[in-house]
């Protein structure tokens, strides 16, 4: 695409699109690059196929299928199967089809979400372990995943894990066990912000219709959970635990672990965007105003990718930051970017106030990470626990010191799936705080891209 583009949207999820639409109702030139081959990100995963529909209420649905819709007709440009690989503060690189391209804009909104928190255990790597997300993306696409009539145990602490749980009782996959490796002194924290809740009581209503229907199923829910383990020889059999100072373990054919979502901070590392650290959810997450600008000025993060508020929030703030946009690039003036985001963000607000007891419910506990030597961390260069310890015990202090001494977080993956579990381990080392021993240099390209692809459009011929 030649042409400069006002604004570039990175993900079509319900961020990406609400902030797509806004832009283009203020008269910007829009352009939206996805991974995905449909619009909808991980929300709305295929809402217009009738299996991914059977999972959304009502509201949710209707939602869903309005905003892709209405995103479909905009008159953004579209960009599907696209892999961002690199960018600067005004260009966007990427692979699509094989052939690596580039897209230049004045301003460029990253709308990509957050991800589960990775979290290290004993036999993670085992076939018929999953993520709630993964587990997710299997029953929109395929209806059931696992062994028919095989046991699934759910294990973690996340609201996701509730919505996962009522779809898995939907297709009526046994559910063995439910495993809580929740923060109690942390939910009990909750409790003085509960009475916000009501200011959102649709949600709040969702919420505990889905619990009291996991326990009028007879799912066998488990406290104080520790030590989780993943046995079995070719793939998952058993799951192991420890509550109340004694061994358990339960027969299953699927572990599904979930320890919260987290904001990707890939790009906004790369490109030296600040971050900040939030000492009760434990992530860092982009630095920006109320609109969702960075310390870049041309560079916004919206949805998840600023911080995690679920996808209602990220509706708002990507309406929120393409108004901005138009707002800095004088499409609109201040009195009418005012005026078009007010409902947005007194609803954005609220909607802050209502769920904020979320974030000391669900807050992750730091003994999630406390994992046997042998425990393997970076799966892409076969680290474990003990190397980490070991660099650590040497003298190497900071988590970037011990990445170059051991390879941790040197895959391809470039520490998404250890960086956190890394940071956790040595600061356990040092009695610290995972803020206190530094987060993972990230150096671009932040996705796998050939060399013949980057040389196409980096090397002049």
């Amino acid at each position: 695409m030649n042409r400069n583009m006002d604004l570039i949207v990175i993900g079509a999820g319900p961020a990406g699109m609400s902030c797509a639409l806004a832009a283009r109702r203020c008269g910007l030139d829009v352009a939206v690059v996805d991974e995905q081959p449909v619009p909808g990100g991980q929300l709305f995963r295929n809402i217009t196929s009738r299996l991914a529909q059977t999972f959304h209420d009502d509201r949710e649905l209707k939602t869903g299928c309005d905003l892709v819709r209405d995103f479909e007709q905009c008159g953004a440009v579209h960009i599907p199967g696209a892999v961002v690989w690199g960018m600067d503060t005004h260009n966007v690189f990427y692979s699509q089809d094989g052939e690596s391209r580039k897209i230049t804009g004045s301003f460029i909104a990253v709308a990509c979400g957050g991800m589960e928190r990775p979290v290290p255990f004993p036999g993670w790597t085992l076939p018929g372990v999953l993520s709630a997300g993964g587990a997710d993306i299997l029953l929109k696409s395929g209806g059931t995943f696992g062994q028919d009539g095989e046991p699934v145990v759910l294990a973690g602490n996340g609201p996701l894990l509730l919505s996962l749980a009522c779809h898995l009782l939907e297709k009526k996959v046994p559910i063995a066990g439910w495993l809580d490796t929740g923060n109690w002194t942390q939910r009990l924290l909750s409790a003085a912000l509960m009475p916000a809740a009501v200011l959102d009581m649709p949600y709040l209503a969702r919420g505990i219709g889905m619990f009291w229907r996991i326990v009028r199923s007879g799912v066998r829910i488990v406290s104080g959970v520790r030590n989780i383990q993943a046995l079995g020889s070719e793939r998952v059999e058993k799951v192991r635990w420890s509550s109340g100072g004694t061994d358990h373990e339960l027969t299953a054919g699927t572990l599904i672990r979930h320890e919260g979502i987290i904001p990707r901070t890939h790009i906004a590392n790369s490109l030296g965007a600040k971050l900040c650290w939030d000492k009760v959810q434990r992530y860092w997450y982009p630095a920006c105003n109320e609109n969702g600008q960075s310390s870049i000025p041309s560079l916004f993060f919206t949805g998840d990718s600023s911080y995690v508020h679920g996808g209602d929030a990220s509706l708002l703030k990507g309406e929120l930051a393409g108004i901005e946009v138009a707002r800095k690039l004088k499409v609109i003036d201040a009195g009418e970017a005012a005026y078009r985001a007010r409902s947005a963000r007194n609803a954005l607000r609220k909607l802050k106030i209502a769920r904020a007891y979320l974030l000391h419910s669900f807050a992750p506990s730091a003994q999630i990470f406390d994992v046997p030597d042998d425990t393997m961390i970076c799966r892409c260069e076969c680290v474990t626990a003990k190397d980490i310890r070991q660099a650590v015990q040497a003298g190497f202090l900071d988590v970037n010191e011990v990445k170059r001494v051991t390879r941790c977080g040197m895959g391809q993956c470039q520490g998404r799936m250890c960086g956190q579990a890394l940071a956790e381990l040595v600061a356990q080392a040092q009695a610290l705080g995972p803020d206190a021993v530094g987060m993972l240099h990230i150096r671009q390209p932040f996705r796998p891209v050939t060399l013949e692809q980057y040389c196409k459009l980096h090397v002049p011929r």
